[in-house]
């Protein structure tokens, strides 16, 4: 979209070096994203075209995306993906799951914001066969409830790594509901759950 997804996480990357690339269909969000990219100095290299259509992209260590809800309208587009649906659209998100796994080095990680329900839709069942061949779950990360207007449009972060020659799974998932951001001592202890576990899966 816009890129603060990805300038936010740059901003927190402070004297590292970082090459970065985003993808955009609509031709106004990734001006935004160049005139924001420019603002806070970031190197950014950008292409405007649909995101799961090929992508003339070097692999990557880490993928990033909010990913978009709904049907992919290009039935042709997504025969060439797994996770297509057997009858009608597939769902986009999916397809968006797939292609950035496609794009990911071995051992790389995968962020993505996606739906609280991403595990409970009629396709679920799909990608989770999907995921069990291609990636370790690292954590399912539930956003606080109070970010979101409705229930129903809740999100999480699915945290991946693809998997490859040396990769081995967590000991544990991490599973957290992420409390109000104005619980400051839960949130405090919830990111200290989250520290312990990173420390103890360090490899």
């Amino acid at each position: 979209g816009t890129g603060n997804l990805l300038t936010t996480v740059l901003n927190h990357l402070t004297g590292k070096e970082t090459e970065s690339v985003g993808v955009e269909i609509d031709e106004v969000l990734i001006k935004l994203a160049y005139v924001g990219a420019n603002l806070q100095k970031h190197p950014l290299q950008l292409f405007n075209q649909d995101s799961l259509e090929p992508l003339m992209i070097d692999p990557v260590d880490l993928v990033l995306s909010d990913l978009p809800i709904g049907y992919y309208p290009n039935d042709v587009r997504a025969k060439d993906y797994e996770l297509q649906a057997e009858e009608g659209h597939s769902y986009a998100h999916h397809l968006f799951i797939e292609q950035s796994l496609k794009h990911t080095k071995e051992g790389g990680y995968l962020f993505f914001i996606v739906p609280n329900n991403l595990f409970e839709s009629p396709f679920a069942p799909q990608l989770q066969n999907f995921l069990n061949e291609t990636a370790n779950i690292q954590g399912f990360l539930q956003l606080p409830l109070s970010l979101f207007k409705n229930k129903q449009a809740a999100k999480s972060i699915l945290i991946l790594q693809k998997k490859g020659d040396g990769v081995e799974a967590p000991k544990e998932i991490l599973l957290a509901q992420l409390p109000s951001l104005s619980n400051q001592r839960a949130l405090q202890d919830i990111l200290g759950k989250i520290d312990g576990w990173v420390t103890d899966n360090k490899r």
